[in-house]
């Protein structure tokens, strides 16, 4: 279920509590409360603080969409994951080319046992990362190849995993040639002689 976000009324009454960010209208009290709740969230561990200043951020400025996006994560995180999922659609409206935020959509289908939805936003999300952002290529993979794995689709499981394994390999190899080549040659040079030697590199 979504939640509707209704339009944003009465934004002239009080011009000096307003800024505007791409063209959208955001309260100031609502960067304000984003910005105190980040601190609660990430510094001082204090979740529920972070919750209502967020909630009351969103309902300021249904629009700010790094409100939502932090309000969603920590529902996730408190284990509502269909409020988080219809956080993270009102934000996919917002940013839809954001690839975090589709995958996250994924996650929260995946969660909740939506194996199919989840795959067709997780591939949405696979399709807008470069592969080169390994860490978070890794993440989308792990998910996509859990979905497959739930659907009992091992082969596709298995063959997403062997394909994502042999493209590391390649960038790996890539980047330690261009780096590390002398190192590297020097290391065999070594090892060919300790082993003409009989001696134990320790």
């Amino acid at each position: 279920m979504i939640i509707k976000v209704g339009k944003f009324i009465g934004f002239m009454q009080n011009s000096n509590n307003y800024s505007y960010i791409n063209n959208k209208v955001i309260n100031i009290k609502s960067e304000l409360l984003f910005r105190e709740a980040e601190d609660d969230f990430y510094y001082f561990n204090k979740i529920n603080n972070a919750y209502k200043k967020l909630t009351q951020a969103v309902r300021l400025t249904p629009t700010h969409l790094k409100s939502i996006i932090l309000l969603a994560n920590i529902c996730f995180i408190k284990g509502k994951i269909k409020k988080a999922l219809s956080l993270y659609s009102i934000a996919k409206n917002i940013s839809p080319n954001n690839s975090k935020i589709t995958a996250a959509i994924a996650n929260c289908n995946y969660v909740l046992g939506n194996y199919s939805q989840a795959l067709i936003y997780i591939e949405k999300s696979i399709k807008k990362v470069s592969f080169e952002n390994c860490e978070f290529y890794s993440q989308l993979l792990e998910i996509k190849i859990n979905i497959l794995f739930e659907q009992k689709k091992y082969k596709e499981a298995y063959s997403t995993f062997i394909n994502f394994k042999n493209n590391l390999r390649k960038i790996s190899f890539i980047t330690d040639y261009n780096i590390n080549y002398e190192l590297l040659s020097k290391k065999i040079d070594l090892q060919k002689k300790v082993q003409k030697s009989n001696l134990k590199i320790v």
